[in-house]
Parts: structure tokens; sequence; C-alpha cells
């Protein structure tokens, strides 16, 4: 929960590593209009480093998805055949107030 405001743009990061990661779905509810968003995220990549990447699920420009009290549901999706493992590690999670908001 955050101060109510027409709109939040909420961030999850999460390591991307080149062996043994596996995906993800991250989904935001609304839980004051009962508007759902989400966005699937894969943890593997080519370079040979892990990094951190920071992702945002709800955008700017889309007032309404978060304003204030929200769920935030992080799953992971079955392991892909071919990889080796299925690993998925959560770095943050947070929400900042829209800078823009469409129609301003």
């Amino acid at each position: 929960d955050v101060p109510k405001r027409s709109c939040y743009a909420v961030y999850v990061a999460i390591l991307r590593s080149y062996d043994g990661m596996g995906q993800l779905i991250v989904e935001v509810e609304n839980t004051d209009n009962g508007r759902k968003s989400s966005k699937e995220l894969d943890g593997l990549w080519n370079p040979r480093i892990s990094v951190w990447s920071d992702n945002q699920i709800i955008n700017d420009d889309d007032a309404g998805a978060c304003t204030g009290k929200c769920k935030v549901t992080i799953r992971t999706k079955p392991q892909i055949v071919g990889r080796s493992g299925n690993k998925v590690k959560i770095l943050t999670l947070s929400a900042r107030e829209c800078s823009t908001i469409a129609g301003k």
C-alpha cells in the first residue's frame, strides 16, 4: 500500500545470467478497480556474465493500472526443455509515482 495517486509505475528487478535461469510472469492487480497488468520475463541471456535487470511492469502512461493499493504476484513458468535449470532470482520490487499521465 502506498498513498492513493492516479498512477504508479511498478518495477521488478531480476538477475539475468547465462546458465540455469528460468522464466517468470509478474502480475500487478489494482485492488481498487480490479484492473490487471502482466509481463513475462526471462532470466536467461547469452553473455557469460550475470547482471541486474530492472523491468518496468506498469508504464508511466498507464493511468489506473496501479493507483496505490496493488497486489503483485510473481510466478515461475515451467522449466524449458534444454535449459540446465529454472532459477529465478528477484532482486527488488519498487513503485514510484508516474512521471507522465496520458492526456496531460
